[in-house]
């Protein structure tokens, strides 16, 4: 398996893996994977519950990159899964490998209901996205998240992933776009737009959050 990093900072209650390689092209990512490593699935285990050991924290996340395009992710998380309440951050393309994996919770990323928007954005279609929120909304597990990005992901669009999500009243998380020098022209959001968004996804939605907000763990049943 391919890794980046793991990291456990103090001031942090989860253990975090990050993947290499993603299968989307995203416009606003950061994210720009060096010095890449690879491990045998044990191993990583090894080490991920030698932290937990060490440190106290019983929580993983397996983020990216991509993860679901790791193919050894369901063993990893079979192993990490016994001792650990496991997390899968992903864009919700490879919902096959998800369902071969342990995880506790499944935070999906959906950058947009409307296909044009998404496939600019992405450069890919949403409609896998679309049917891995619709195959796990009858569990616990799956969060559902999104860039507000002014003039492009913006309220009304936010307003209408918030509908889409009510019909299975799926917890949803807003986060603010950073600008950082990439090729997309778009402003950083100004808090009162990041809080007008959550309070009309509140008028759908049981339990909406936004990076604003201070974010504690809380565990879920498998």
């Amino acid at each position: 398996m391919n890794y980046i990093q793991l990291s456990h900072i103090s001031i942090s209650d989860i253990i975090t893996i990050l993947t290499p390689s993603c299968n989307f092209r995203c416009r606003y990512c950061f994210f720009t994977p060096r010095n890449c490593r690879e491990y045998d699935v044990q191993s990583i285990g090894d080490r991920i519950l030698e932290i937990s050991d060490r440190t106290g924290m019983d929580r993983v996340l397996i983020a990216g990159g991509e993860p679901t395009l790791q193919e050894d992710l369901p063993e990893l998380t079979k192993i990490l899964g016994r001792d650990l309440h496991v997390t899968i951050s992903t864009n919700g393309s490879r919902r096959d490998v998800l369902r071969r994996s342990t995880f506790h919770e499944v935070h999906v990323d959906l950058k947009a209901l409307d296909r044009k928007k998404h496939r600019r954005l992405t450069g890919r279609t949403n409609r896998d996205v679309l049917e891995c929120i619709e195959e796990f909304s009858d569990s616990d597990k799956i969060e559902v998240s999104t860039v507000l990005v002014p003039g492009i992901v913006d309220t009304p669009e936010i307003e209408r992933i918030a509908r889409f999500l009510s019909w299975w009243d799926i917890p949803y998380r807003i986060t603010g776009y950073v600008p950082h020098g990439n090729s997309m022209a778009a402003r950083r959001p100004t808090d009162d737009e990041i809080r007008n968004a959550a309070r009309i996804s509140r008028m759908y939605l049981s339990s909406v959050s936004t990076s604003l907000d201070f974010r504690r763990h809380k565990k879920r049943k498998m």
